[in-house]
């Protein structure tokens, strides 16, 4: 029993620093991590359709036709291509996509605070100024994407931060 604890105890040390460690990278530096992960993406995508590819190739030399593993080989190395030059412009357009999620969200909201607005213990002015501040998370997402999703990408680092060092104070539960 006792290696169980230190064996969590140990994986939940490691996974807090590793947390904190990635999510100091992706807050402080987070166009080179976007393109690390877009550049890995793309060099697995590639690998795996390489691999699938010549596995093809040795399946159609031992007398089969165009089996299955070339054409997943082929399009693994169309999407590896793919990945490689339009991931970045996608992953922009993430952000104007949340934006005018919210927008709807919040005009929706901002209609129900005013319906509702009849019961006359209940102030309506922190709900407004909820409603408001969606909208305005809505226009900037919506009008300035590209360093919108810069800003998203470092609140999850920053998430990362505070989620490692929940897990290495969690590793004072198991020390009792």
């Amino acid at each position: 029993m006792d290696n169980l604890v230190k064996n969590i105890k140990r994986n939940m040390w490691l996974r807090g620093l590793v947390f904190i460690l990635f999510g100091l990278l992706v807050a402080i530096k987070p166009d080179l991590m976007i393109n690390l992960v877009i550049k890995l993406s793309a060099g697995f995508l590639l690998v795996m359709g390489i691999i699938n590819f010549v596995s093809g190739l040795r399946e159609r030399n031992s007398g089969e036709s165009m089996n299955g593993n070339m054409i997943v080989g082929i399009i693994e190395a169309v999407a590896a291509i793919f990945v490689w030059i339009f991931a970045r412009a996608l992953l922009n357009m993430i952000p104007f996509v949340l934006g005018i999620i919210l927008l709807v969200h919040g005009i929706n909201f901002l209609i129900q605070v005013h319906g509702h607005r009849k019961y006359v213990n209940v102030s309506t002015l922190p709900s407004y100024i909820y409603g408001v501040l969606i909208l305005i998370a809505a226009v900037v997402m919506i009008f300035n994407p590209f360093s919108s999703f810069t800003i998203l990408f470092r609140v999850f680092g920053w998430l990362l931060v505070v989620m490692g060092i929940i897990e290495i104070f969690g590793t004072r539960i198991f020390g009792k």
